[in-house]
């Protein structure tokens, strides 16, 4: 597929994931010359009209949504024998990888990341279009902080009817609602309850739910409270905890009401007002599932075990692996059967007490081995290592990093958890901020892999906002992921402001702007070539820390310095002249004949006596001299005419 061209346009550069009905390739459009992302349907698909459908109902259902937050889509079309969709590439990282990399998030990226979510869905319910599929696989986070929902393969209008997808629905069982894991239609109170899953994973580094397998996380969203995510990780504001918990409501009517409503509490949260507190829970919501089917007996229930997990495609392109052939109908038949089952084991579990030869396995993640091998023996269970170690974000050396299965899931009494070790901390090199303002700093930290801690410290002489300092020190070595402290200037200690620079406005905006400032403004005329009435000149300089109602002079424009031309006609051009340039005026002496007045005199001057001229201006002055004589010549001599050109001279100050 590298290299080949589709329709004479997406020249194909390189695969960058793959999920269960298509591969996505990065491409080059050579007629608008940009890159694209091109999502190629599988060609075992490719000639199966329910895989078709649902592969242009992607492109229609994300085309319609024209949003900043929503992965654009550029063109759909067929070609070389299967069907490709072509759309905005992304340069990101897709919050699923953020997740596992620094959760928990810090609240207010959190609520950052989740009100452009909800603009995104927002949008979406507006124009009547149901994701269906929230999870953080499907947010990407691009270099600038932006935020774009994208994978609208299984969205659907609202009013659409309910399609049921067997290996939608089971792929992405940790971030289902309760709605559609009992069978019914999703609304846009499902993709609220979907995005509520996503925070808490944010808040927390955690799923609200997990299980043995895709049943049991279902029926966990249907029947069990999600644990409040401050029992799980200090510092979560209660604020922020009321609003995802309220989005976890297992009634739909709950919920919130809208995108809206949801974006305008957490705008309170961000703003440090009191929000509502969520509903208590009930299990009313479970009425679908608890009452289907009968009793299963103890041996029913242990044969629910977990299915082993193969790797999972990059996470901007997950999907679930389509099911081919046949009706759906069985489809729906069997995953009916599957909730029996498991409902019924959960019953007898929940109700009769833990079976004696099961075991919870426990969190082992951050524990070295032999820690691990200790704690898992005290409930029956063994530990291996899973693999060779690998560089972690997060874990020390030699702590484990990842289990497999997770913690909270059922083994048999002697089975076996698998562990991988952390070789250590991945390290990158720290870019140096100091100077920089400080969301210019944030951006380049977190672009480099890292966190920043953001400490505000007064200063005298460094201007508002900028880091003065950071540690570590830039260009040295760190653990992804770690904290780069950086000391950003708040501006003077209390009781003293910095001066504003009020040079180049004029009288009044100055002043207004000192007494803003808490400062007094002292007016000084001064003569300027700048227009009348701009501030030419202020002192204290700008951005110096002085203290509150301190005096700023401001020098104010007068206009130019202006002079009385004098009267020199009668002089003489040197009489003229001196005049002239004692009135603080440039002298300009033309000599020319003129008839009737006396030569070597000044007959005319420009600009007349008594005006009022800009200093340093031209006065010209014209002196009258004889006029040329003229001779007779001999017949046999042709005449001559002797032209006689005005001479002028300029005095020194003008510069010529």
């Amino acid at each position: 597929m590298i290299g080949r061209v589709f329709e004479e346009r997406y020249e194909v550069i390189n695969r960058v994931g793959v999920g269960g009905m298509a591969e996505v390739y990065l491409a080059h459009d050579g007629h608008l010359g940009r890159d694209v992302a091109l999502k190629v349907l599988l060609s075992k698909y490719a000639g199966d009209p329910q895989f078709i459908e649902r592969f242009r109902r992607e492109a229609s259902a994300a085309a319609g949504l024209n949003h900043p937050n929503i992965v654009q889509i550029y063109d759909r079309g067929e070609a070389e024998g299967t069907y490709y969709i072509s759309m905005e590439y992304l340069q990101g990282r897709s919050l699923k990888e953020i997740i596992q990399n620094y959760a928990p998030l810090r609240s207010d990226h959190v609520i950052m990341v989740a009100s452009q979510i909800l603009e995104a869905l927002g949008f979406a319910h507006r124009k009547d279009v149901i994701h269906r599929d929230v999870k953080p696989q499907n947010i990407i986070v691009d270099d600038e902080g932006r935020v774009k929902v994208t994978d609208f393969g299984i969205a659907r209008a609202g009013s659409a009817s309910t399609m049921t997808e067997v290996g939608s629905i089971l792929g992405t069982a940790h971030y289902l609602s309760p709605e559609q894991a009992q069978g019914e239609t999703a609304t846009a109170a499902s993709d609220l309850y979907s995005l509520g899953v996503v925070m808490y994973e944010m808040v927390t580094g955690r799923l609200p739910f997990k299980g043995d397998n895709p049943v049991a996380i279902a029926i966990q969203h249907v029947h069990e409270p999600p644990v409040p995510p401050s029992q799980l990780v200090s510092g979560v504001p209660e604020g922020l905890e009321r609003v995802i918990l309220r989005a976890l409501a297992k009634n739909p009517a709950e919920r919130y009401t809208s995108a809206q409503d949801f974006l305008r509490d957490l705008n309170r949260v961000q703003e440090g007002r009191e929000v509502s507190p969520a509903p208590a829970f009930s299990d009313q919501a479970t009425r679908v599932m608890s009452g289907v089917g009968g009793p299963v007996s103890p041996l029913e229930a242990t044969q629910v075990r977990r299915t082993g997990r193969s790797p999972a495609p990059p996470p901007e392109f997950h999907e679930a692996e389509p099911r081919r052939g046949g009706r759906w109908v069985p489809w729906v038949l069997l995953v009916v059967f599957l909730l029996v089952l498991a409902g019924g084991a959960y019953a007898v579990v929940h109700f009769m007490g833990r079976d004696t030869n099961t075991a919870e396995v426990p969190n082992l993640i951050g524990l070295t081995l032999e820690q691990a091998k200790e704690e898992a023996a005290k409930v029956g269970l063994r530990v291996v290592q899973g693999g060779a170690s690998e560089m972690s974000t997060k874990y020390e050396k030699d702590q484990i990093v990842r289990q497999d299965p997770e913690e909270g899931a059922k083994l048999e009494s002697g089975a076996t958890i698998k562990v991988w070790i952390s070789a250590g901390k991945k390290t990158a090199s720290v870019p140096n901020v100091v100077g920089k303002q400080q969301s210019e700093a944030v951006l380049a930290i977190e672009n480099a892999g890292f966190q920043a801690d953001v400490r505000p410290e007064a200063s005298t002489d460094t201007p508002v906002d900028q880091v003065m300092r950071q540690e570590p020190t830039g260009d040295n070595e760190a653990p992804v992921g770690s904290k780069i402290v950086i000391y950003v200037s708040s501006g003077p200690p209390a009781g003293q402001v910095e001066v504003p620079n009020v040079v180049g406005k004029t009288e009044e905006a100055a002043i207004a702007e000192l007494q803003k400032a808490k400062l007094i403004a002292k007016v000084q005329p001064v003569v300027s070539d700048r227009p009348k009435g701009i501030v030419v000149n202020q002192s204290p300089k700008a951005k110096l820390p002085v203290a509150e109602q301190s005096f700023v002079t401001i020098e104010v424009s007068s206009g130019p310095q202006m002079a009385v031309v004098p009267s020199v006609l009668g002089l003489t051009k040197e009489q003229a002249q001196a005049r002239i340039e004692s009135a603080g005026l440039v002298a300009r002496i033309t000599e020319e004949t003129a008839a009737g007045y006396a030569p070597g005199l000044v007959y005319r001057q420009n600009p007349g006596p008594n005006q009022q001229v800009e200093r340093g201006s031209v006065v010209n002055a014209f002196v009258a001299k004889e006029e040329a004589t003229t001779s007779t010549l001999p017949p046999t001599t042709l005449p001559t005419t002797s032209t006689t050109q005005p001479t002028t001279t300029l005095s020194n100050e003008a510069g010529e």
